[in-house]
């Protein structure tokens, strides 16, 4: 997703060096009134060739999510998709891989986005992590899917505070607007920022390019069109305080959504804080004055298993030093699960070597399926249809709101399938039919199955998002 473009041959350092400088310790030296023009008519230029070049990467995002529709009283109350959010994203690849943010797509019952261009495509959720706010969404086209114009990702660990930082797009209904101000600060975490839980993965740049309503999911851009960061939230509106999430750690975390359809975050097991935040402990290290002082080990967790203990400082991670929370966060986060990871570690002022084993972190607020109901497991009907479904049961008449207490629904569309190609298949449909045959159950899909050849073609009738009968017609291309 990464790549070197052109820099622009104007840089604002130049041109204010080219304006500003002065001669020995005298008055500076007086410009011509046609070269400060010039000078000034060239940095707007700039601005605007940036402005215009990443315009065609970003995309507006709308919503929709399931409502009750109006009716008499007395008569059952049926729902339908009604698109009632925005945002913005950012492709980044050709094929329609856009990145935005968690809080834009969450829950969403359908996703459309449109184009500078005017053109406009239904999207499906590729996956998402909402510990950092970062999504992945695809554009879904009928045919074969045109190429998109991704944007050129820079990298945020050479971003400085201080230089250039632009804004686009979609606050307030106001598509494709573009802000201009400074990075302001680097290295802000939700926790500090007072909204964030004391285990959220959050590193932001803050900014005061203009972000509001909207803009969420929208790239933040340096002087060389390269994206640097994902626009995510604000600190009330017109306060001149945006976040945005470093692009560094977006690419990290929508490279392995891309490939695995979610993040797996790799996790210690550890309660940890940053050691100049706890001065109590100064008095009993003289070796050290930077690191991540460990308060708390899970005892089910991983570091239970190791030679870590309490009051220990982390230092480095794999040689790779470590001086803030958000350091070894970002450290351990795409580690692999399973694999030992070396930890350098002050114990007083003795330097130590630990191992550690990382395990997978799950997250303790997801549902937990009733463990005394049986249910039925997601199967694929074909190898290579990419459809995964249930026979329907209470907890997926709950989870998707359905009207229906039988019949089968799916509940997982693999990417990169001929199912994920569909503009129109999403989890929490029902199935119909198959090839015009109707279907009550998950055995009877599999029966009927047996009798597709996907290289023909197969028709999936389900119903809508609207409640209405409707089909699909997929078909395996690429045999």
């Amino acid at each position: 997703m990464r790549s070197r473009p052109k820099l622009l041959s104007i840089m604002m350092s130049s041109l204010l060096a080219a304006g500003l400088a002065g001669s020995g310790g005298g008055a500076p030296l007086a410009a011509s009134e046609a070269d400060s023009l010039l000078l000034v008519r060239q940095l707007n230029e700039a601005f605007v060739q940036v402005a215009d070049r990443v315009s065609d990467s970003v995309v507006v995002i709308e919503v929709a999510h399931r409502k009750p529709v109006p009716v008499p009283a007395g008569e059952e109350i049926p729902e339908r998709d009604v698109f009632d959010g925005k945002g913005s994203g950012v492709l980044i690849s050709e094929d329609g891989y856009i990145l935005t943010n968690h809080h834009v797509i969450d829950k969403a019952s359908r996703i459309r986005v449109r184009l500078q261009d005017g053109r406009s495509f239904s999207a499906s959720i590729r996956g998402q992590d909402p510990r950092s706010d970062v999504a992945v969404i695809k554009i879904e086209t009928e045919s074969a899917s045109p190429a998109f114009a991704p944007a050129v990702l820079g990298d945020s660990d050479q971003v400085r505070v201080g230089e250039v930082a632009i804004a686009i797009g979609a606050p307030f209904e106001l598509d494709y607007s573009v802000t201009f101000g400074h990075v302001s600060a680097k290295g802000r975490s939700g926790r500090a920022l007072s909204f964030g839980a004391p285990d959220s993965d959050q590193d932001f740049i803050q900014t005061d390019a203009n972000i509001n309503p909207g803009n969420s999911g929208g790239p933040l851009i340096n002087i060389s069109g390269e994206v640097i960061g994902i626009n995510t939230l604000i600190r009330g509106i017109n306060t001149g305080i945006g976040f945005a999430i470093p692009i560094n750690m977006a690419e990290e975390i929508a490279r392995q959504i891309i490939a695995d359809g979610k993040f797996t975050r790799a996790r210690l097991g550890v309660g940890i804080d940053t050691l100049t935040e706890r001065a109590e402990l100064n008095r009993f290290l003289t070796q050290v004055h930077q690191g991540v002082v460990v308060l708390s080990i899970d005892p089910e967790g991983p570091a239970a298993r190791s030679q870590l203990q309490p009051a220990d400082v982390i230092v480095a991670v794999e040689d790779t030093p470590v001086s803030t929370v958000q350091q070894l966060k970002n450290q351990v986060r795409s580690r692999s699960i399973g694999v030992p990871l070396k930890l350098a570690v002050m114990r007083m002022d003795h330097r130590l070597d630990i191992e550690v084993t990382p395990e997978e972190w799950v997250d303790p607020n997801a549902p937990v399926p009733d463990s005394d109901a049986p249910k039925s497991r997601p199967e694929k009907p074909a190898a290579s249809s990419g459809l995964k479904m249930r026979t329907i049961d209470d907890e997926l008449v709950s989870l998707y709101g359905l009207e229906r207490k039988q019949g089968v629904v799916i509940v997982e569309i693999e990417p990169g399938t001929p199912a994920a190609r569909s503009p129109s298949l999403r989890p929490g449909l029902v199935v119909t039919a198959i090839n015009t045959q109707p279907v009550e159950s998950l055995a009877e899909v599999v029966r009927l199955w047996e009798t597709v050849d996907l290289a023909q073609g197969v028709v999936i009738g389900f119903i809508d998002g609207n409640g209405a009968p409707t089909f699909e017609y997929l078909k395996d291309d690429e045999r």
